[in-house]
């Protein structure tokens, strides 16, 4: 597909914290491939500013009050502004300092007076965090979990024994390391702040929230982990299916419960709903809520208990593989990162044989650059999307796996992804391109294209259109004819897969994408939509 040269716009906007106070931050722009493209500092109102070309792209703020993404869209024409928030000040010196992990839809949080910080939900790439704490000079008290979670390793533990702080987790699981077991009613102090446990089963069975106030004891913010989120809640069956229901009507109290303790300005604060297939139902577009906003909202304050387990029960859909793994590695208490060896490079030898030997090879350049040109026999996950996600959800999990990008910069930030699920051991890496890799076997291509092409190309020869989004995506209208194949299924159909040439979407092009190398890899002839599905034309409905 060609895609013709234009005119280049504008990105701009500031970064700044919640009460509207510009900050000095580096705002990185990470550009459609997801690969580092440019960098500039902030003037000192927190004002940015990049030229680009029109299409997606990824801003990341890194400033002394946090790290924090966003994705935008740099429309032709005229300038696109946005703004990016770091941190929040709010009544008695309480602030909140914001390090978003966008490639899984989840929050850590610094909570902090000023001197002493507490850190909340910590992911496992510290440096996020202890270059907040260098930088603005804080001293860490306490970490806090909300729960043993199920989508990430926690970076909890390493980084309570870095500094020395304590490392609160709820009481109920059985824990392979000394922690501070906490319960519905128990009060910590942290310097000025004083946190108030709150009892929240129902996305686990044990499962609390942190209600935070200042010297005057009254509650200011409530860090909800996975149970109320913005505009929804925590799903309840990663405890098992039959575990569901019992779960979301507890769920549905304790929510409720915690909203009659705290008031209706209390600042909410969840880790999951970003994103995260922890979310029960899509969660709301908001980036800031309140519990008054909350109830004015969400759908456990408006309906019934039974209404609101149906619904919640009806609209779960399926979670990656990986995340049955991650309950056991944060319980039994994860290895430092700094503990883990290096990946292997591989000679060009060693890859034509880990793929003939059906190992997991996963090139994870851009699908622009992946379509023509790769090795045969790989598959293609863009570093520059939810990757973590969908390879945990692929490949299994102590399967060799083998990583392949374009430079250093892009192996890096695909291991750190790795790293933040449990793919702590790569079997082998390579950098550079195919051409370098390829051995006696050549190289493979499959061709790019695009709804209006596909428009033309029907009525002219037999191809199968494959849907590979999700099963509620499909839902709400696919193309006449299409064949639906979740992509997590895909894998499993594959050999029984009749010979056509199957044209792939989903939503974007990026689960397409990995479909299509699949797809390709086991001999299918394939060409990637690589189109929003926004422009397919008419859709069918599900009745």
């Amino acid at each position: 597909m060609d895609h013709p040269t234009t005119t280049r716009t504008v990105v701009a906007g500031r970064v700044r914290t919640a009460d509207g106070s510009g900050v000095h931050a580096w705002v990185r722009l990470l550009d459609p491939a997801g690969e580092f493209v440019d960098e500039v500092a902030t003037s000192s109102s927190g004002a940015f500013r990049f030229d680009v070309l029109p299409g997606h792209w990824v801003l990341r703020a890194l400033s002394p009050f946090g790290v924090t993404e966003t994705p935008v869209e740099a429309e032709p024409g005229r300038a696109t502004e946005t703004e990016l928030h770091v941190s929040e000040h709010l009544p008695d010196h309480l602030e909140i300092i914001q390090i978003s992990t966008l490639s899984l839809g989840d929050r850590s949080y610094l909570i902090t007076d000023g001197a002493v910080a507490v850190a909340v939900d910590p992911q496992r790439d510290l440096e996020r965090i202890t270059g907040v704490l260098d930088s603005r000079g804080l001293r860490l008290d306490t970490v806090v979990e909300t729960h043993v979670h199920n989508d990430y390793v926690t970076g909890g533990l390493d980084l309570a024994r870095r500094f020395g702080a304590a490392y609160a987790v709820p009481a109920g699981p059985s824990l392979g390391f000394d922690a501070v077991r906490v319960a519905d009613g128990d009060r910590l102090t942290a310097g000025e702040l004083r946190i108030q446990v709150i009892a929240t089963p129902g996305h686990t069975d044990h499962h609390v929230a942190y209600a935070f106030a200042s010297a005057d004891g009254v509650p200011r913010l409530v860090c909800t982990g996975g149970s109320l989120l913005y505009g929804t809640t925590g799903r309840t069956d990663l405890m098992g299916r039959e575990r569901a229901e019992p779960l979301v009507r507890r769920q549905y109290r304790s929510v409720r419960r915690l909203a009659e303790l705290l008031p209706d300005d209390t600042v909410v604060l969840p880790t999951h709903g970003f994103g995260s297939f922890c979310a029960a139902t899509t969660a709301g577009a908001a980036q800031r809520s309140t519990i008054g906003r909350e109830r004015s909202v969400n759908p456990v304050f408006r309906q019934s208990e039974d209404v609101f387990a149906g619904g919640t029960l009806s609209g779960l859909d399926p979670y990656p593989a990986y995340y049955r793994r991650m309950a056991p590695i944060n319980s039994a208490g994860p290895p430092p990162l700094a503990s883990l060896a290096a990946p292997r490079p591989a000679e060009p030898a060693e890859l034509v044989d880990r793929i003939a030997a059906g190992e997991w090879v996963v090139d994870v350049r851009p699908r622009a650059d992946y379509a023509p040109v790769h090795l045969p026999g790989t598959v293609n996950i863009d570093v520059s999307g939810p990757l973590a996600t969908y390879l945990g959800w692929l490949v299994p999990f102590d399967s060799p796996l083998t990583l392949l990008a374009a430079d250093r910069r892009a192996l890096e930030t695909a291991r750190n992804e790795l790293l933040r699920i449990g793919f702590d051991r790569l079997a082998a890496t390579a950098v550079g391109n195919p051409l370098a890799w390829a051995g006696p076997q050549g190289l493979a291509s499959y061709p790019r294209s695009d709804f209006a092409t596909l428009a033309v190309v029907r009525p002219l020869r037999p191809v199968t259109v494959l849907d590979v989004r999700g099963g509620r995506e499909w839902g709400s209208g696919h193309l006449s004819d299409a064949r639906h194949i979740p992509l997590p299924e895909l894998p499993g159909a594959i050999a029984s897969l009749p010979d056509a040439e199957y044209w792939v979407h989903c939503h974007s092009g990026f689960r397409a994408a990995i479909a299509a190398s699949l797809l390709a890899a086991a001999g299918h002839r394939v060409v990637l939509i690589d189109d929003t599905v926004d422009h397919a034309g008419p859709r069918t409905p599900d009745r």
